[in-house]
């Protein structure tokens, strides 16, 4: 009985080190050392969503790669931006508060979103719990800045999460550390609807906010952002992320955060580098580091009413970058912007509608997929599961698809996702890989923008 005793106490014991060991402290050491969840490096693909009261006047200038509406409240007081000109022609001396009534979200149905987040093929999906303008679409005490207190009169972030996890789907948020106007920020006396004093905006505010979030809806990752006025000292970070990540180990949740925590520093800490609309492909780490490619359909995050269906990605312009993006090590983090009254515009939805129609048929060679050592072949782009490599052509070759790269197994079959049957190949050490597909055998369905072939390789 007394070796027992021993037993099960050497064991507590061995368990509470191990226990103590995953502590994080608010050091890049010991943060650095968190590890990217596979959920996310499995699931590939997510629905990003800006929604606020910035939806309700929706307005930026059709001009340039981006036009980002979501900036309004900036913009309508930037005497160099068409958006002042703009909002003084159609409302006056009206000030961007006065639109807080405005925004009712009367159509909102956040189960109708995560359904269509599943349509897309999206296995998680997040949401702009503040943007830039302070307003806020949780309950926080420490604002009546929110969405319960003023506007829609709901807790629009709990009802998300609510829907987000019903369907299966991992969800998150989005949480901008700065806020343009906020007094308690700018040092600046203004009218600010919903302040609430308190002695300092980063430590009575800020961070007290992010906790809130963090202790009533646990989300499974966040993505900070306005991190750029000052350096991560300023907004501390490192403890910001150190209780979220502790936090997340009492419950076994796996999550991660992104790499915006302040000046200069995007690129060098988190779990997952942030690449917004433009790939820079000088950007260190960024194949060997967990990324994604952060766009809109159109050229903004939140909804613009001066968007055209040309504005937007085609199908095949979409389908491309996800296929270029996964192969490349990343995730693609597809953003839309709702109405003011909660609608997904239907140009929005169109592309990714058909997106999830191509993965219902080729999604074995992304889901669940790693990056190849050659990451592509001219047309044909590669990714890898298990022994099985995945060549996915962008364009469609004819009877013949040609790959010097790729050798298979010998005497293994080559089948194309959602055709029937194996194709005849050969392999010679002069030309590689060639695989024939017939004129006389039909294409398979649903797979009119790219087309994924199964090839069992040898990795010693």
């Amino acid at each position: 009985m007394k070796r027992l005793l021993l037993f099960l106490l050497a064991a507590i014991v061995v368990q509470v080190s191990a226990q103590q060991k995953k502590v994080y402290t608010a050091t890049w050491e010991s943060l650095d050392s968190h590890r990217m969840p596979s959920w996310y490096e499995d699931a590939k693909l997510g629905l990003s969503m800006h929604w606020g009261v910035y939806s309700v006047p929706a307005w930026a200038p059709r001009e340039g790669d981006v036009s980002y509406a979501e900036w309004y409240m900036r913009r309508m007081n930037d005497p160099k931006n068409p958006t002042m000109k703009y909002h003084q022609e159609t409302y006056g001396s009206r000030t961007y508060d006065a639109f807080i009534p405005e925004w009712k979200a009367e159509n909102y149905d956040p189960e109708e979103w995560a359904i269509f987040a599943r349509r897309m093929g999206a296995g998680y999906m997040f949401i702009t719990s503040k943007h830039h303008d302070g307003f806020c679409l949780w309950p926080t005490k420490y604002t009546d800045r929110n969405a319960m207190k003023m506007g829609p009169e709901r807790d629009l972030l709990g009802e998300y999460f609510a829907a987000a996890r019903k369907y299966g789907l991992k969800v998150g948020i989005y949480y901008s550390l700065y806020e343009w106007y906020n007094p308690l920020y700018t040092g600046k006396e203004i009218p600010y609807a919903g302040l609430k004093r308190v002695n300092n905006y980063v430590d009575d505010y800020m961070i007290p906010q992010i906790k809130e979030l963090i202790d009533l809806y646990h989300p499974d990752f966040i993505y900070f952002d306005g991190e750029w006025d000052h350096p991560e000292s300023f907004w501390k970070m490192r403890e910001v992320v150190a209780y979220y990540y502790n936090e997340a180990l009492k419950r076994n949740q796996e999550v991660f955060v992104n790499d915006r925590f302040g000046k200069d520093e995007r690129g060098k800490h988190g779990d997952l580098y942030n690449v917004e609309y433009v790939y820079d492909k000088g950007h260190e780490g960024l194949l060997t580091h967990k990324w994604s490619y952060w766009q809109g359909i159109a050229k903004t995050f939140g909804y613009n009413r001066e968007t055209n269906p040309e504005d937007c990605l085609t199908p095949k312009e979409f389908i491309d970058k996800v296929i270029m993006g996964v192969s490349r090590n990343g995730n693609f983090d597809i953003n839309v912007g709702p109405t003011a009254a909660g609608e997904i515009p239907v140009y929005e939805q169109y592309p990714l509608l058909e997106l999830g129609k191509w993965l219902r048929v080729n999604g074995e060679a992304i889901y669940g997929t790693r990056y190849w050592n050659t990451h592509n072949e001219g047309d044909a782009w590669f990714t890898i599961k298990g022994d099985y490599l995945y060549a996915i052509f962008l364009k469609w070759q004819g009877e013949t698809f040609n790959l010097k790269s790729v050798r298979p197994v010998e005497g293994s079959a080559i089948t194309m996702l959602g055709a029937e049957g194996e194709l005849a190949w050969k392999w010679d050490s002069a030309t590689g890989l060639s695989i024939s597909y017939p004129s006389h055998k039909s294409r398979p369905g649903s797979c009119n923008y790219a087309w994924a072939f199964k090839i069992k390789i040898n990795q010693r």
